[in-house]
């Protein structure tokens, strides 16, 4: 064995240690003669939280912006560039590690915006299993096809052709706790959590980001237009019809048992979002 795949595997093993259900469940496998769920689970469990995701810094506007993926990031971002292209733009960085590269950036005025997290696993839920299934049906996509095939492969359990039930239950899980979650369904408060456990100065939200994103923009003096519509259905932007009728489409997926295990699972997301009132629905 070469030192590269060795040093790898102590890696891996470290990080499996450390999470003793997840250790159990795979030593469990392998004596069971598993080995090719072992050798899975034993992948998906070497991952840390994937904390990584786009932040911005403006030293022009003086503002940290913390991306959460699911939550119009793609605008947001464009809007943002858009009003000063110099700004600094990190990726695969947590936000301790972004402090600790630019400190003066902690004086600056931190935001983010958050989703409801029914609607956030079922919009990350179609993506990944409609572009899944698009993609395999189109030569073209071949490079989509393989990034997608690899994401199915990185988390045991997960089913490329599971229902949204399936996506659920999986989802309340070990294996896709957010001691190893990719950041489209790590908890939203994790990503967003800044040195010393704070939270960003201003933190708004998905079901009424016009309003909240210019409420950033007039604290901050930013000559930003609307938002653009980018990679998205634009569920803070609709008509009073459009609005009933993706309610409509959700209620199918969204039942009693899926809403059940998501309160669960996403706990703590749903009181930094105040969606635990009994008044608060998906959208």
């Amino acid at each position: 064995m070469t030192a590269l795949p060795l040093l790898r595997g102590c890696r891996q093993a470290i990080a499996i240690a450390a999470k003793p259900d997840l250790a159990k469940e795979i030593a469990g496998a392998a004596a069971r003669g598993r080995f090719a769920a072992a050798a899975r689970m034993a992948l998906t469990a070497a991952r840390s939280p994937d904390l990584g995701a786009e932040k911005i810094i403006s030293r022009k506007y003086r503002y940290v912006w913390l991306c959460v993926p699911k939550v119009a990031s793609r605008s947001i971002m464009a809007a943002l560039q858009g009003s000063a292209p110099d700004n600094e733009i990190f990726t695969g960085k947590s936000a301790v590690e972004l402090f600790a590269l630019r400190p003066e950036a902690r004086d600056y005025y931190s935001f983010a915006f958050v989703r409801n997290p029914y609607t956030r696993a079922l919009s990350f839920y179609s993506d990944l299993h409609f572009a899944h299934r698009r993609y395999a049906e189109a030569a073209a996509c071949r490079r989509k096809k393989e990034h997608a095939a690899r994401f199915f492969k990185r988390f045991y359990g997960l089913a490329e052709t599971g229902s949204f039930d399936d996506f659920c239950r999986w989802l309340s899980t070990p294996w896709a706790s957010d001691a190893v979650a990719d950041r489209h369904f790590l908890s939203q408060y994790l990503q967003i959590r800044l040195d010393g456990g704070r939270r960003p100065d201003f933190v708004g939200r998905f079901e009424h980001l016009d309003a909240d994103f210019a409420r950033v923009a007039g604290q901050l003096g930013l000559p930003v237009p609307a938002l653009p519509l980018l990679h998205t259905m634009a569920g803070w932007r609709t008509t009073p019809a459009a609005l009933q009728a993706a309610r409509a489409a959700m209620s199918p997926h969204l039942t009693e048992r899926n809403k059940a295990l998501l309160r669960t699972r996403y706990a703590h997301d749903f009181d930094l979002g105040d969606w635990s009132r009994p008044d608060s629905g998906p959208l």
